[in-house]
């Protein structure tokens, strides 16, 4: 049988405010963040546990190696060397920080992180070769005494994430920024000057050794692992080697659970990707929550359309959408579980293959 997992949280009082839903809509507005639902990290994934961290102590447990010359890799890869003062967090596991800054006169939190600088990230993706090389710190700081340059991906930098947007129970909700705002200048353009608001506010604060994040993917996610796993469990849910998945066939506004939570009953058709651990799947199940089920449906109620799936293929032989669910005890857990996460009835769509007549049920909580 597949259950919720138990989430232990401890309420920290030092974690501070997401900001309230009327500044989340302005920001989405003016293009500061996306028009999508929030990305989020959680400190109950063991493939790549994290840590919450109060700020102070994430600046502590830096490493400065001094104003030293680098190299970028990655999709922004280029052979040219430059100066840049170097901090790195040798820690495990990967830390969430947030830190509040005042942005052209709002007050904003941000999340901060840095992929731990440790020869246990030698098996991340992608692959780091220059920690591969150089797994101590001890062996990097021999290395710049020698005149060497340091080639490390982004994310191993301190840098600020994204916008934090809260937390449920072990997940930290934050949207990615846009690189540039609505009102961005053609001058801000030309000289790419990416997110001009925020490094003056970094700047002010005595902040400016904190990168700000590029998010490199061309789609904004996939969720690394959750085809594969899926895979194993064919009695719940139709995958079909990708032939059967689902897509939305309505326009819809995507959004944040407390958006969706606040929204749902709107004329507006809201749709919100949303986190689920269960005993029986390793990874997070990135549920689909709809409030309404097709385009010709009149019920206007929540519902758990199915899990987001993306083998992640490259081109036609990609297969990305809904995996739709099948077993009815199975519908009937994620059913529950959003129910008591969300505080409100939610269904699950209960797909039933048949020849000629395939059949779509609501399963209640």
């Amino acid at each position: 049988m597949v259950k919720k997992e138990n989430l232990q949280v401890s309420q920290n009082p030092e974690i501070p405010s997401a900001p309230p839903l009327d500044v989340i809509r302005e920001l989405k507005s003016q293009g500061f963040i996306p028009e999508q639902s929030p990305f989020w990290w959680s400190t109950d994934y063991s493939p790549d546990p994290r840590e919450y961290v109060p700020f102070d102590e994430f600046k502590n447990r830096l490493v400065y190696l001094g104003r030293v010359k680098t190299k970028s890799v990655g999709i922004w890869s280029t052979d040219q060397a430059m100066q840049k003062d170097i901090y790195l967090y040798p820690n495990r596991p990967v830390p969430i920080s947030i830190l509040n800054l005042n942005v052209e006169g709002i007050n904003l939190p941000f999340l901060v992180t840095a992929r731990p600088y440790n020869r246990t990230e030698i098996l991340s993706s992608p692959f780091p070769r220059f920690l591969y090389e150089h797994p101590r710190v001890e062996d990097l700081r021999e290395l710049l005494k020698n005149g060497g340059t340091v080639a490390l991906y982004a994310h191993f930098y301190p840098h600020v994430r994204g916008l934090y947007a809260g937390r449920r129970g072990n997940n930290f909700f934050w949207y990615p920024l846009q690189p540039f705002r609505a009102d961005s200048s053609p001058e801000d353009l030309l000289n790419g000057n990416e997110n001009k608001e925020l490094r003056n506010a970094l700047n002010d604060n005595n902040l400016s050794f904190l990168d700000i994040y590029n998010y490199p993917m061309s789609e904004p996610y996939s969720y690394r692992g959750v085809w594969d796993e899926l895979r194993k469990h064919p009695s719940l849910v139709d995958l079909k080697d990708g032939g059967r998945l689902k897509h939305v066939d309505f326009p819809y506004a995507e959004v944040s659970a407390e958006e969706f939570i606040e929204d749902y009953e709107s004329d507006a058709d809201l749709l919100v990707i949303y986190p689920l651990r269960l005993t029986q799947f390793e990874t997070t199940l990135p549920l689909v929550v709809a409030n309404k089920t097709h385009s010709a449906s009149t019920i206007r109620e929540p519902a758990i359309l199915g899990i987001l799936a993306d083998d992640e293929n490259v081109g036609r032989s990609r297969h990305r959408g809904i995996a739709t669910i099948i077993d009815r005890q199975f519908a009937q857990v994620l059913a529950n579980a959003i129910s008591e996460d969300f505080n409100l009835n939610v269904d699950t769509v209960l797909f039933t293959p048949r020849k000629g007549r395939p059949k779509h049920e609501r399963v209640a909580a």
